[in-house]
């Protein structure tokens, strides 16, 4: 029998329902392969590896009052929730070579696809 607690750690084909709240995330597209990280009663928690937040000041440019004109972004790797209504299926590859258990370094094309805006 699976269970979903069967599936952390392991890339899914993630199928959605609804990406129209989810598209500031970089995530528009009806289904993609992601590394799930985690759930609970709220939803899935799955790996972005990319996603833009603004760089917050130094505290000693703060001091001063040196903040910059333009707002600076960085890109880093997060976690993010999907929620249960938004899910419309999770495929699973048990024992698929590179996608249970797989190496984060070996797989450049699993994940979200961000916009930078320009």
């Amino acid at each position: 029998m699976m269970k979903i607690e069967n599936v952390v750690d392991d890339i899914v084909l993630l199928i959605l329902n609804d990406t129209s709240s989810l598209k500031d995330l970089g995530l528009d597209q009806p289904s993609i392969y992601t590394r799930v990280k985690g759930y609970d009663e709220y939803g899935l928690w799955i790996e972005h590896p990319g996603l833009q937040i603004p760089q917050l000041p130094k505290e000693a440019d703060l001091k001063v009052g040196k903040l910059p004109k333009k707002p600076r972004f960085q890109t880093v790797p997060a976690t993010v929730l999907i929620p249960w209504p938004n899910v419309s299926s999770i495929v699973h590859f048990p024992d698929v070579e590179g996608f249970d258990f797989p190496s984060p370094f070996e797989h450049q094309t699993i994940g979200f696809k961000v916009d930078s805006g320009n």
